[in-house]
Protein backbone atom coordinates (compact mmCIF):
# COMPACT_ATOMS: atom_id res chain seq x y z
CA UNK A 1 0.00 0.00 0.00
CA UNK A 2 0.94 3.93 -0.14
CA UNK A 3 3.35 4.20 -2.97
CA UNK A 4 4.66 7.86 -5.46
CA UNK A 5 0.97 8.77 -6.44
CA UNK A 6 -1.53 11.87 -5.50
CA UNK A 7 -3.04 8.53 -4.17
CA UNK A 8 -0.83 8.13 -1.08
CA UNK A 9 -3.03 7.95 1.35
CA UNK A 10 -6.38 6.82 -0.39
CA UNK A 11 -4.29 3.87 -0.93
CA UNK A 12 -3.37 3.44 2.75
CA UNK A 13 -6.70 3.22 3.41
CA UNK A 14 -7.78 0.74 1.30
CA UNK A 15 -4.66 -1.33 2.32
CA UNK A 16 -5.54 -1.17 6.12
CA UNK A 17 -8.95 -2.24 5.01
CA UNK A 18 -7.62 -5.49 3.25
CA UNK A 19 -5.35 -6.27 6.04
CA UNK A 20 -7.88 -5.70 8.68
CA UNK A 21 -11.13 -7.92 6.68
CA UNK A 22 -8.85 -10.66 5.47
CA UNK A 23 -9.65 -14.09 6.86
CA UNK A 24 -6.97 -14.83 9.93
CA UNK A 25 -8.06 -18.71 9.07
CA UNK A 26 -6.75 -18.81 5.74
CA UNK A 27 -4.17 -15.98 5.59
CA UNK A 28 -1.69 -14.49 8.08
CA UNK A 29 -1.40 -10.88 6.08
CA UNK A 30 1.70 -8.46 6.41
CA UNK A 31 1.83 -4.61 5.84
CA UNK A 32 4.15 -3.40 3.46
CA UNK A 33 3.87 0.03 3.28
CA UNK A 34 5.90 1.95 0.09
CA UNK A 35 6.79 5.61 0.58
CA UNK A 36 5.56 9.08 -0.78
CA UNK A 37 8.99 9.32 -2.82
CA UNK A 38 8.87 5.53 -3.71
CA UNK A 39 12.36 4.80 -2.29
CA UNK A 40 11.88 3.01 0.60
CA UNK A 41 8.96 0.27 2.36
CA UNK A 42 8.22 -0.05 5.71
CA UNK A 43 8.04 -3.43 7.13
CA UNK A 44 7.53 -4.20 11.05
CA UNK A 45 7.90 -1.03 11.81
CA UNK A 46 11.51 -0.90 10.26
CA UNK A 47 12.37 1.09 6.89
CA UNK A 48 14.43 -0.76 3.66
CA UNK A 49 15.43 0.18 0.60
CA UNK A 50 12.75 -0.94 -2.30
CA UNK A 51 15.30 -3.19 -3.65
CA UNK A 52 15.32 -5.56 -0.64
CA UNK A 53 11.36 -6.06 -1.07
CA UNK A 54 12.27 -9.64 -2.91
CA UNK A 55 13.95 -10.86 0.77
CA UNK A 56 10.41 -10.69 2.10
CA UNK A 57 8.96 -14.26 1.89
CA UNK A 58 5.53 -14.70 0.71
CA UNK A 59 3.23 -16.36 -1.30
CA UNK A 60 0.89 -13.47 -2.40
CA UNK A 61 1.26 -9.51 -3.00
CA UNK A 62 -1.95 -8.23 -2.27
CA UNK A 63 -1.74 -4.66 -4.33
CA UNK A 64 -3.26 -2.17 -2.89
CA UNK A 65 -1.31 0.78 -4.60
CA UNK A 66 -3.75 3.52 -6.53
CA UNK A 67 -2.52 5.84 -8.93
CA UNK A 68 0.91 5.87 -10.43
CA UNK A 69 4.03 3.09 -9.53
CA UNK A 70 0.57 1.21 -8.79
CA UNK A 71 -1.67 0.86 -10.99
CA UNK A 72 0.09 1.30 -14.11
CA UNK A 73 2.06 -1.65 -14.22
CA UNK A 74 5.46 -0.45 -12.36
CA UNK A 75 4.88 -2.74 -9.73
CA UNK A 76 3.03 -6.00 -11.59
CA UNK A 77 6.13 -5.86 -13.97
CA UNK A 78 9.08 -5.55 -10.49
CA UNK A 79 6.94 -8.83 -8.97
CA UNK A 80 6.94 -10.40 -11.96
CA UNK A 81 10.45 -9.93 -11.90
CA UNK A 82 10.92 -11.48 -8.81
CA UNK A 83 9.15 -14.44 -9.48
CA UNK A 84 6.02 -13.57 -6.94
CA UNK A 85 2.40 -13.68 -7.31
CA UNK A 86 -0.04 -10.60 -7.29
CA UNK A 87 -3.53 -9.75 -7.13
CA UNK A 88 -4.89 -8.03 -10.39
CA UNK A 89 -4.27 -7.12 -13.86
CA UNK A 90 -1.05 -7.61 -15.26
CA UNK A 91 1.52 -5.20 -16.62
CA UNK A 92 0.04 -4.25 -19.75
CA UNK A 93 -3.38 -4.37 -18.57
CA UNK A 94 -3.00 -2.24 -16.03
CA UNK A 95 -0.35 0.49 -18.37
CA UNK A 96 -3.20 0.32 -20.60
CA UNK A 97 -5.70 1.09 -18.12
CA UNK A 98 -4.02 4.08 -16.56
CA UNK A 99 -3.49 5.26 -19.88
CA UNK A 100 -6.98 6.98 -20.73
CA UNK A 101 -6.62 7.99 -24.13
CA UNK A 102 -4.68 4.47 -25.72
CA UNK A 103 -7.17 2.81 -24.09
CA UNK A 104 -9.95 4.63 -25.59
CA UNK A 105 -8.11 4.13 -28.90
CA UNK A 106 -8.43 0.51 -28.16
CA UNK A 107 -12.20 0.81 -26.85
CA UNK A 108 -12.91 2.43 -30.32
CA UNK A 109 -11.87 -0.15 -31.88
CA UNK A 110 -13.45 -2.76 -30.61
CA UNK A 111 -16.53 -1.05 -31.62
CA UNK A 112 -17.18 0.74 -27.97
CA UNK A 113 -18.73 4.83 -27.51
CA UNK A 114 -16.57 7.08 -25.41
CA UNK A 115 -16.19 10.41 -25.25
CA UNK A 116 -15.03 12.98 -27.86
CA UNK A 117 -11.73 13.84 -26.61
CA UNK A 118 -8.67 16.16 -27.61
CA UNK A 119 -5.10 15.42 -26.18
CA UNK A 120 -3.08 18.43 -25.50
CA UNK A 121 0.73 17.99 -24.31
CA UNK A 122 2.16 20.32 -21.92
CA UNK A 123 3.34 23.42 -23.29
CA UNK A 124 1.75 22.68 -26.61
CA UNK A 125 -0.89 25.10 -28.26
CA UNK A 126 -4.35 23.80 -27.55
CA UNK A 127 -5.92 22.62 -30.70
CA UNK A 128 -9.54 23.41 -31.87
CA UNK A 129 -11.87 21.79 -30.37
CA UNK A 130 -14.83 19.78 -32.38
CA UNK A 131 -16.98 20.19 -29.00
CA UNK A 132 -18.61 22.37 -27.30
CA UNK A 133 -18.27 23.75 -23.66
CA UNK A 134 -18.81 22.76 -21.08
CA UNK A 135 -16.06 20.53 -21.19
CA UNK A 136 -14.17 18.26 -18.56
CA UNK A 137 -10.35 18.67 -18.64
CA UNK A 138 -8.29 15.31 -16.72
CA UNK A 139 -5.41 14.33 -16.69
CA UNK A 140 -4.36 11.25 -18.95
CA UNK A 141 -2.43 8.86 -16.57
CA UNK A 142 -4.33 9.16 -12.99
CA UNK A 143 -7.12 8.23 -11.20
CA UNK A 144 -9.95 9.19 -8.97
CA UNK A 145 -10.74 12.28 -10.18
CA UNK A 146 -7.20 13.82 -9.27
CA UNK A 147 -6.49 16.76 -11.23
CA UNK A 148 -9.92 17.11 -13.17
CA UNK A 149 -11.87 20.01 -13.76
CA UNK A 150 -14.98 20.92 -15.40
CA UNK A 151 -14.79 24.10 -17.03
CA UNK A 152 -17.28 26.16 -19.17
CA UNK A 153 -15.10 28.49 -21.52
CA UNK A 154 -11.40 28.71 -22.95
CA UNK A 155 -9.76 31.10 -20.24
CA UNK A 156 -11.04 28.25 -17.62
CA UNK A 157 -9.65 25.72 -19.89
CA UNK A 158 -6.15 27.21 -20.03
CA UNK A 159 -6.48 27.69 -15.93
CA UNK A 160 -7.68 24.15 -15.87
CA UNK A 161 -4.59 23.01 -18.42
CA UNK A 162 -2.05 24.14 -16.44
CA UNK A 163 -3.43 22.64 -13.31
CA UNK A 164 -3.98 19.02 -14.33
CA UNK A 165 -0.52 19.26 -16.44
CA UNK A 166 1.46 19.04 -12.50
CA UNK A 167 -0.04 15.74 -12.72
CA UNK A 168 0.74 14.57 -16.04
CA UNK A 169 3.11 15.62 -19.32
CA UNK A 170 -0.54 14.81 -21.20
CA UNK A 171 -3.99 15.89 -20.14
CA UNK A 172 -7.12 15.35 -21.71
CA UNK A 173 -9.92 17.95 -22.83
CA UNK A 174 -13.54 15.53 -23.23
CA UNK A 175 -16.84 16.68 -24.27
CA UNK A 176 -19.28 16.76 -21.40
CA UNK A 177 -21.84 13.86 -21.57
CA UNK A 178 -24.76 14.75 -19.71
CA UNK A 179 -26.52 11.63 -18.97
CA UNK A 180 -26.68 8.62 -15.92
CA UNK A 181 -23.38 7.99 -14.75
CA UNK A 182 -22.70 3.96 -13.16
CA UNK A 183 -20.07 1.76 -12.85
CA UNK A 184 -19.59 -1.60 -13.37
CA UNK A 185 -17.29 -3.88 -10.61
CA UNK A 186 -16.21 -6.44 -12.52
CA UNK A 187 -14.66 -10.29 -11.05
CA UNK A 188 -12.94 -13.14 -13.21
CA UNK A 189 -10.42 -14.03 -15.24
CA UNK A 190 -11.48 -15.84 -18.52
CA UNK A 191 -14.90 -15.63 -17.86
CA UNK A 192 -15.70 -12.15 -15.86
CA UNK A 193 -18.89 -11.40 -13.91
CA UNK A 194 -20.51 -8.01 -13.89
CA UNK A 195 -21.55 -7.27 -10.46
CA UNK A 196 -24.80 -5.20 -9.97
CA UNK A 197 -24.31 -1.63 -11.47
CA UNK A 198 -24.10 1.25 -8.99
CA UNK A 199 -25.52 4.92 -10.15
CA UNK A 200 -23.74 7.74 -9.33
CA UNK A 201 -25.55 10.87 -8.43
CA UNK A 202 -22.72 13.26 -7.38
CA UNK A 203 -23.92 16.86 -4.92
CA UNK A 204 -21.02 18.28 -6.29
CA UNK A 205 -20.63 19.70 -9.65
CA UNK A 206 -19.03 15.79 -10.77
CA UNK A 207 -18.18 12.86 -9.57
CA UNK A 208 -15.08 14.48 -7.87
CA UNK A 209 -12.28 13.30 -5.57
CA UNK A 210 -14.58 14.86 -2.93
CA UNK A 211 -17.61 13.42 -3.84
CA UNK A 212 -15.73 9.88 -4.33
CA UNK A 213 -14.35 9.59 -0.50
CA UNK A 214 -17.05 11.31 1.14
CA UNK A 215 -20.65 9.87 1.00
CA UNK A 216 -22.13 13.51 2.25
CA UNK A 217 -21.34 14.83 -1.26
CA UNK A 218 -22.50 12.04 -3.30
CA UNK A 219 -25.34 9.63 -3.20
CA UNK A 220 -25.01 5.88 -5.03
CA UNK A 221 -27.63 3.85 -5.60
CA UNK A 222 -27.52 -0.40 -6.03
CA UNK A 223 -28.93 -1.30 -8.75
CA UNK A 224 -28.70 1.62 -10.83
CA UNK A 225 -32.37 3.33 -11.59
CA UNK A 226 -32.42 2.46 -15.21
CA UNK A 227 -34.00 -0.34 -17.36
CA UNK A 228 -33.26 -3.83 -17.70
CA UNK A 229 -32.02 -3.41 -21.11
CA UNK A 230 -30.01 -0.80 -20.46
CA UNK A 231 -28.36 -2.72 -17.76
CA UNK A 232 -27.24 -5.67 -20.08
CA UNK A 233 -26.11 -3.25 -22.45
CA UNK A 234 -24.14 -1.31 -20.15
CA UNK A 235 -23.01 -4.39 -18.58
CA UNK A 236 -21.85 -6.26 -21.56
CA UNK A 237 -19.87 -2.83 -22.77
CA UNK A 238 -18.15 -3.05 -19.29
CA UNK A 239 -17.00 -6.41 -19.72
CA UNK A 240 -15.81 -5.90 -23.61
CA UNK A 241 -13.70 -2.39 -22.30
CA UNK A 242 -12.50 -5.11 -19.74
CA UNK A 243 -11.26 -7.72 -21.64
CA UNK A 244 -10.03 -5.39 -24.45
CA UNK A 245 -7.02 -3.94 -22.50
CA UNK A 246 -6.65 -7.92 -20.95
CA UNK A 247 -7.42 -7.23 -17.16
CA UNK A 248 -7.90 -9.88 -14.77
CA UNK A 249 -8.98 -10.78 -11.35
CA UNK A 250 -11.10 -7.63 -10.65
CA UNK A 251 -11.66 -4.21 -12.23
CA UNK A 252 -14.24 -1.42 -12.56
CA UNK A 253 -15.71 0.27 -15.61
CA UNK A 254 -17.01 3.70 -15.25
CA UNK A 255 -19.88 4.99 -17.63
CA UNK A 256 -22.42 7.53 -18.64
CA UNK A 257 -25.80 6.80 -20.49
CA UNK A 258 -27.12 8.99 -22.46
CA UNK A 259 -30.38 8.75 -25.18
CA UNK A 260 -29.64 4.72 -24.66
CA UNK A 261 -26.52 4.96 -25.49
CA UNK A 262 -23.30 3.73 -23.32
CA UNK A 263 -19.97 5.97 -23.16
CA UNK A 264 -17.03 4.13 -21.82
CA UNK A 265 -14.99 6.70 -19.72
CA UNK A 266 -12.02 4.24 -18.21
CA UNK A 267 -11.44 0.97 -16.38
CA UNK A 268 -10.05 1.26 -12.85
CA UNK A 269 -7.96 -1.83 -12.47
CA UNK A 270 -7.40 -1.45 -8.57
CA UNK A 271 -10.38 0.96 -7.71
CA UNK A 272 -10.53 1.35 -3.93
CA UNK A 273 -11.51 -0.82 -1.47
CA UNK A 274 -12.56 1.00 1.51
CA UNK A 275 -15.49 1.17 3.57
CA UNK A 276 -17.04 3.51 1.20
CA UNK A 277 -15.55 2.15 -2.17
CA UNK A 278 -18.08 1.63 -5.22
CA UNK A 279 -16.68 -1.83 -5.58
CA UNK A 280 -17.18 -3.12 -2.14
CA UNK A 281 -21.17 -1.85 -2.30
CA UNK A 282 -21.80 -3.68 -5.49
CA UNK A 283 -20.46 -7.25 -4.53
CA UNK A 284 -22.59 -6.64 -0.92
CA UNK A 285 -25.60 -5.64 -2.94
CA UNK A 286 -25.28 -9.71 -4.71
CA UNK A 287 -24.70 -10.95 -1.09
CA UNK A 288 -20.97 -11.08 -1.43
CA UNK A 289 -19.36 -10.03 1.88
CA UNK A 290 -15.90 -8.32 2.06
CA UNK A 291 -13.92 -10.69 3.64
CA UNK A 292 -15.78 -12.86 0.52
CA UNK A 293 -14.90 -10.47 -2.03
CA UNK A 294 -10.97 -10.47 -0.57
CA UNK A 295 -11.56 -14.28 -1.04
CA UNK A 296 -12.40 -13.46 -4.88
CA UNK A 297 -9.84 -11.57 -5.52
CA UNK A 298 -7.07 -13.88 -4.25
CA UNK A 299 -8.59 -16.56 -6.03
CA UNK A 300 -7.90 -14.94 -9.00
CA UNK A 301 -4.34 -13.76 -8.59
CA UNK A 302 -1.63 -13.64 -11.13
CA UNK A 303 -0.05 -16.18 -11.82
CA UNK A 304 -2.71 -18.74 -10.41
CA UNK A 305 -1.65 -19.41 -6.87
Amino acid sequence: MGGKSAEHDISLITGGEVVKNLDSKKYRALSIVISKDGKLFKFNDKNYPLSQLSAIQCQLFFIAMHGSSGEDGRIQGFLDFLGVAYTGSGVLASALGMDKLYSRKLFTQAGLTVPKTVAVKKGKTIPKLNFDFPVFVKPNNQGSSVGVFKVKNKKELVSALKKSHKYSDQALVEESVDGVEVTSSILGKEKPVALPLVEIVPKTQFFNYKAKYNERFCEEIVPARISKILTKKAKAAAILAYQTIGCQGFGRVDMIIKNNKVYVLEVNTIPGLTAVSLLPKAAKATGISYRQLLNEIISFAHPIV
